[in-house]
């Protein structure tokens, strides 16, 4: 029997009314506090705040605020409790898990309380890329293409030079002045939480626990960058065949709407890039699923056992009837991103289309999903994740799994007319490569530059050079046109990355830690042996491997009773807790080797001559090829 809508609503207003009240019973003047603040009283306290919690978390699923990410607001939720939790010693408390629960709850209480600027900020930076203010070439009357829909097809699309370079000035120009202005906002936001002990870059990685979080990316890149100085060359080459010598300055630096054009066509089945062996075809994934007959629910289906084959409590058909929503066409925007309610009871709003990423993504879903169901068997402050891209890494692990032609032959029936030899395998790996490895620069890249712009290591007016010196340096790229003074030449991805929901951090995170995690399951499994040509990373298919679950399990069930270098420790015989990019070198290995010594056939020159962006005139004399990147 179905219930009434008046019901529905009345009820949302009694479970409105219950917060506020419970809220009210804890604000400044609390008569309610403890007489004895001790672990009784503090498991009392938490009880009482786990109850706002969930009604909080119940409520914001009937009306979700599309602008503040579900952590920020459930720790508005809980902001009238830190007075109160403050004066407990809680720091000597004997239970280990309580004084957890303290710990990770009132990192809360460092930021300052939400108000109606921080809002229009988060909202300016989040939709900036949806925002229609460049006019089109062809029809200048008509300013009406926003990036996200309309640009970012020409890109995709195009081969005209002329008209990729015209919209990558033009959307830099044109942008609103309320975009900088957001940009300050944030800046001063993370500064103003500040001490002279503390620097603002702290607050930004306090979930990660580590104050100085930016120096392991950073060795992260360093550990990249040979690989990546080799797919450089070979990009560059491939541009000059294609456009002419002269789109390539002679400095080795590659106009950065190319290299934008490329990353947006790695998807696509035609594209500027050439596969190494172009007799060998990788198959057209969408000819098989049509012809696998699978619909939008059977990609949720596939994904849910793929979770029951490792040993997971399955999911019931009840439950996925409840709980698990397609949406409506035309909703999650140009990707068709799934919407995932992991916080307080998990809801998943799928994709209603079938194409290959999509299938991919969804095993990313159920992971996520998977992942809230164990953590929310903790109370308030342990049922997070153990740090913001954590859920998205042991995602990529399982993505990594599935996306073996081992998995998609033996596991899903499709692909049965092809021969994966190492041929085929490397066409494979480069598109793979294509798409991560012109990423992870580019988000760290902007990590980078957000860090240094918060914790004052450059001034505004140098914000855009120093822009395009890190640039230069990780990505070997150059402005391909001057924009007007004054203006910021990041890409909507940057901005975004500002924003609690799509910060830069978690994108690296995820991917480097996701790498690791796959690796570490495979070796301990057996699925994968180093220097044996028939194990190989990738493909390694941990699919029906209980022992693989357990590993999957133990992370997901710990939820942030523990620190995440802590949750990961067992993973490698010897007690690893940080990132290494091993895993990402070992995985692209093959397409490293031959990517390196067809450059060398070809006689190409690896890597770019640097150009100080901020002091004009200091670009380096052609013969100093010692001074290369």
């Amino acid at each position: 029997m179905s219930i009434p809508k008046r019901c529905w609503q009345f009820a949302i207003l009694l479970l409105a009314a219950f917060i506020c009240f419970s809220e009210a019973q804890y604000n400044n003047s609390n008569p309610h506090e403890p007489e004895f603040f001790n672990e009784e009283a503090a498991q009392f306290l938490l009880t009482q705040m786990n109850d706002v919690y969930w009604a909080s978390a119940t409520a914001y699923r009937q009306f979700a605020d599309d602008t503040l990410s579900p952590e920020i607001l459930m720790r508005e939720k809980l902001r009238p409790f830190y007075g109160t939790m403050q004066k407990f010693d809680w720091q000597n408390f004997v239970d280990p898990l309580l004084k957890r629960q303290f710990e990770v709850i009132l990192r809360g209480a460092k930021y300052p309380p939400i108000n109606y600027k921080f809002k229009r900020a988060t909202s300016t930076l989040k939709n900036m890329s949806r925002k229609k203010w460049v006019c089109n070439m062809k029809e200048p009357s008509k300013c009406n293409m926003a990036f996200v829909h309309q640009i970012k097809t020409v890109f995709t699309n195009s081969d005209d030079l002329d008209e990729i370079k015209h919209y990558w000035k033009e959307w830099r120009n044109k942008m609103p002045a309320e975009v900088k202005e957001a940009l300050h906002y944030y800046i001063a936001y993370y500064r103003n939480m500040s001490t002279p002990d503390v620097q603002p870059s702290a607050f930004w990685y306090d979930q990660y626990e580590d104050p100085h979080l930016i120096y392991e990316l950073e060795k992260l890149m360093d550990s990249l960058r040979p690989f990546y100085r080799e797919i450089h060359a070979h990009l560059r080459n491939i541009l000059r065949h294609k456009y002419g010598d002269d789109v390539i300055p002679p400095t080795g630096l590659i106009p950065h709407h190319l290299m934008e054009q490329v990353t947006y066509q790695a998807w696509k089945k035609e594209t500027v890039l050439q596969n190494p062996f172009v007799q060998r075809k990788l198959p057209n994934m969408q000819t098989e699923l049509d012809g696998a007959g699978f619909k939008p629910f059977d990609l949720v289906n596939i994904s849910v056992q793929f979770f029951g084959s490792l040993g997971f409590r399955n999911l019931t058909d009840e439950f996925m009837n409840d709980h698990f929503i397609e949406m409506g066409a035309g909703t999650g925007g140009p990707d068709c991103k799934s919407r995932i309610f992991d916080f307080g009871e998990v809801e998943l709003h799928f994709c209603p289309k079938v194409y290959y990423k999509k299938l991919l993504q969804t095993h990313g879903d159920i992971a996520a999903v998977q992942y809230a169901i164990e953590k929310n068997n903790f109370r308030v402050g342990l049922n997070q994740e153990a740090c913001p891209g954590f859920g998205a890494a042991l995602g990529e692990a399982v993505i990594l799994s599935v996306s073996t032609p081992k998995h998609l032959q033996q596991r899903l029936g499709i692909l049965q007319n092809y021969d994966y030899d190492d041929l085929l395998n490397l066409n494979r790996l480069y598109r793979l490569a294509a798409h991560t490895m012109l990423t992870l620069p580019t988000y760290f890249v902007h990590e980078k530059l957000w860090v240094d712009m918060i914790d004052g290591r450059v001034q505004p007016e140098h914000y855009n050079c120093h822009y395009w010196n890190l640039m230069q340096k990780y990505m070997g790229v150059e402005p391909p046109l001057q924009t007007d003074p004054g203006v910021y030449d990041m890409p909507y991805k940057f901005y975004e990355g500002i924003v609690d929901q799509f910060r830069s951090t978690k994108k690296l995170f995820d991917e480097f830690l996701g790498y690791q995690i796959y690796r570490a399951i495979c070796l301990n499994i057996g699925e994968f042996e180093r220097r044996n040509a028939y194990k190989p990373l990738d493909n390694c298919d941990f699919h029906g491997d209980k022992h693989a679950g357990k590993f999957l399990y133990d992370m997901m069930s710990a939820g942030s009773s523990k620190p995440w270098r802590e949750i990961i420790k067992p993973l490698t015989s010897i007690k690893l807790t940080n990132m290494t990019a091993t895993a990402f070198l070992e995985y692209y290995e093959p397409l490293n080797t031959w990517i390196s010594e067809d450059n060398v056939s070809k006689n190409l020159r690896v890597g770019w001559m640097p150009i100080d962006k901020c002091k004009l005139g200091t670009t380096l004399p052609p013969n100093a090829t010692n001074v290369f990147y």
